[in-house]
């Protein structure tokens, strides 16, 4: 064979390898391209995410500054702008935010079951009985005295929610949307409520609701759900991975997820779920304490600082020990604002750099490098180290 017709043989496998290649990339949805509309992620300083509503109106120049210029990863809740209403007050504050900082990803809460009368589209809701989920008995489902569950096997029903979030998304300023309480939909124990048909039919029509949400919206725009939660009877991980974007880890180390087991599970889905391309927003808490907790919210503000900043190493750790690219860090003791949404700690600013390996678990012992820190926590004894180099 001649020198010519080998080198175009060589030629032509190293044009297939390279399609292949390529090929390979897109069908992973690991190309960066597919990746353009998530927040700009990086290892530099802890990877840290807001989510919050402000309750008494839009937030203050001061607060608006703040906010845009520690994060580009930004969900506002239910009720935030206070007297505008929810639509009207994430919009207004979407506008605001990209206005200073047009890489900030602004996500619209809103929530896939629970009918919150803190949004306009609450008076249409309550014009339709039918929409209403019931229980065996007839009688309607409440979650509490005021907020009633949603049917979402109603194809009716799911046209207007997708509504709501294609005109706060499409045709607003937001994002994305962050669809919440997906862990109260899918709990078996809805079947004694509402027998094994209905159930069966609501978890179908949340599978529905997710697809007709991701058409609405289009490909280039964040579906954010909750999400991931470990208990001691049961796991839930990256359940929805079809036309999502993102997962949130809700109860770190609290509520019924306070066991090593749980935490340990949680962590190990966060890692899971980041290998697959997916954002995961983890959650912690102040050693156990939330909005719930009567003696902790009675406390000062600066008391609830100083506890809140001696109680940081832990969960910082375990976030570290298992986060990927796109995992963001929350650290709070609730939903508002004020709810300690808004404080900063020293560590958040420390230089991070890039991991240098995989978490290792020994035990309930979990470590792991950065180019500038090295992790250690024991969730057995909820003992934590952080070497910031």
């Amino acid at each position: 064979m001649s020198k010519t017709l080998i080198m175009k043989a060589f030629l032509k496998k190293f044009i297939c390898l390279g399609v292949i290649f390529l090929l390979s990339l897109s069908v992973n949805g690991q190309s960066k391209t597919n990746k353009d509309y998530y927040p700009e992620f990086s290892w530099k300083t802890v990877p840290v995410a807001f989510h919050f509503a402000k309750r008494n109106g839009l937030m203050t120049d001061k607060e608006l500054d703040f906010v845009t210029s520690h994060s580009n990863f930004i969900v506002l809740e239910k009720g935030h702008g206070g007297d505008i209403r929810t639509e009207k007050g994430i919009d207004n504050e979407a506008q605001r935010i990209k206005d200073i900082n047009p890489k900030a990803k602004v996500v619209f809460y809103w929530n896939a079951f629970l009918d919150y009368n803190l949004y306009d589209a609450h008076k249409e809701y309550e014009n339709h009985k039918e929409w209403w989920l019931k229980k065996l008995d007839g009688n309607y489902d409440y979650k509490s005295a005021k907020v009633k569950r949603y049917d979402l096997s109603n194809p009716a029903f799911r046209k207007w929610w997708v509504s709501i979030a294609k005109k706060a998304v499409v045709d607003g300023h937001a994002d994305g949307v962050f669809m919440d309480a997906f862990i109260q939909v899918i709990n078996k124990g809805n079947i004694e409520l509402w027998g094994q048909k209905k159930y069966d039919a609501i978890q179908q029509g949340l599978k529905d609701l997710i697809a007709e949400t991701r058409a609405a919206i289009g490909e280039d725009h964040l579906i954010v759900y909750n999400g991931i939660r470990s208990i001691p009877n049961r796991n839930v991980g990256n359940d929805f991975p079809e036309h999502t974007d993102a997962v949130m880890i809700e109860h770190f180390a609290n509520f019924q997820s306070k066991s090593k087991e749980s935490m340990l599970q949680d962590i190990l889905e966060m890692e899971k779920a980041g290998k697959t391309g997916k954002i995961v927003v983890f959650k912690a808490w102040p050693n156990e304490h939330s909005w719930i907790d009567k003696n902790f919210m009675a406390k000062p503000l600066q008391e609830k600082r100083k506890i809140a900043r001696a109680n940081i190493t832990f969960p910082l750790a375990a976030f570290l020990a298992g986060a990927q690219e796109n995992s963001y860090f929350i650290y709070n003791w609730g939903y508002r604002m004020d709810d300690g949404g808004l404080e900063w700690y020293p560590e958040l600013d420390k230089s991070l750099g890039k991991p240098l390996n995989e978490m290792k678990v020994h035990n309930w012992e979990l470590t792991r490098n950065y180019e500038h820190a090295s992790v250690w926590l024991n969730l057995a004894t909820k003992e934590a180290k952080i070497n910031w180099k």
